[in-house]
């Protein structure tokens, strides 16, 4: 049987081209439409009403016009401090205030604010301009209530980075990052997902080069069963950039989202708290 050659291979170039311009166009969606892929927010009614135990106070902060971000205080008896608590990139303050307890334990009050889009918060996300302008303005009331070496920043996750932003632009206490990327835009488009090339990232949360300009103690926990944001390159990495200022943590067999309910965190939190 006669191989039709030129045959082949102009069927061959037409599956080509088409699998690049499908490529192409996925790129384009998840430019415009990253938002849907990288936060995944929880949203509440603005007049749901909070539930929790503690004593709590809830707040909104002006962040820009017609823009506030919700936010639940929680208040221990004789707290040292304050603990601001920058949370991951799913659900909402309802959820995550139920972590109020740990912190609680160890004397201190705790806010939680929820991102725009987020629970209760107004408005959305187009740049990271907009999530650190944000951050620092929720940075500024907390200095409202507190004295500035009487903060403590915590970042989860997607928190990790913005609160390293913070704790370079400010001088709070203590910096605390649970499960931290090295770089958000690395995270995504080398371990998340490969095929996205860095361009089409429009958050860039480069917390390596935060980290570098913070001056109070940085302590850093990571689960060594986290396989979303792995600790060889991502919290590992960090220790490096300040190897005298940052103290790391291994949570045993703790995953991504699981640091909080072991018992090894806890007692760890008492030691650095």
């Amino acid at each position: 049987m006669k191989i039709n050659l030129p045959k082949i291979l102009r069927r061959l170039a037409r599956i080509v081209a088409t699998l690049f311009i499908l490529y192409a166009l996925s790129l384009v969606f998840v430019y415009f439409k990253q938002e849907r892929f990288f936060f995944n927010p929880k949203l509440l009614a603005k007049d749901y009403q909070f539930e929790f135990q503690e004593d709590f106070e809830e707040i909104n902060i002006p962040v820009a016009e017609n823009i506030n971000l919700n936010a639940l205080l929680f208040k221990a008896e004789n707290p040292k401090g304050v603990i601001l608590y920058l949370h991951g990139n799913a659900g909402a303050i309802h959820d995550w205030g139920k972590r109020a307890p740990l912190y609680l334990d160890n004397n201190y009050d705790i806010l939680f604010v929820d991102y725009r889009g987020y629970g209760k918060s107004d408005g959305v996300y187009n740049n990271t301009e907009e999530l650190f302008s944000d951050m620092q303005k929720v940075y500024d009331f907390t200095k409202t209530r507190y004295n500035e070496n009487e903060i403590v920043v915590l970042g989860f996750s997607l928190g990790s980075g913005l609160a390293s932003y913070l704790a370079a632009k400010n001088h709070p206490k203590m910096l605390i990052l649970n499960a931290p990327y090295y770089s958000w835009k690395t995270l995504i488009t080398e371990e998340i997902a490969p095929p996205i090339p860095g361009f089409v990232i429009k958050y860039n949360i480069p917390t390596y080069q935060f980290v570098k300009q913070v001056t109070c103690p940085i302590k850093i926990f990571y689960g060594t069963r986290d396989f979303l944001i792995h600790p060889e390159s991502n919290a590992k990495k960090l220790k490096v950039l300040q190897p005298d200022n940052i103290s790391l943590f291994a949570i045993e067999d703790a995953a991504h989202n699981g640091l909080h309910i072991t018992r090894q965190y806890y007692q760890y939190l008492k030691e650095i708290l």
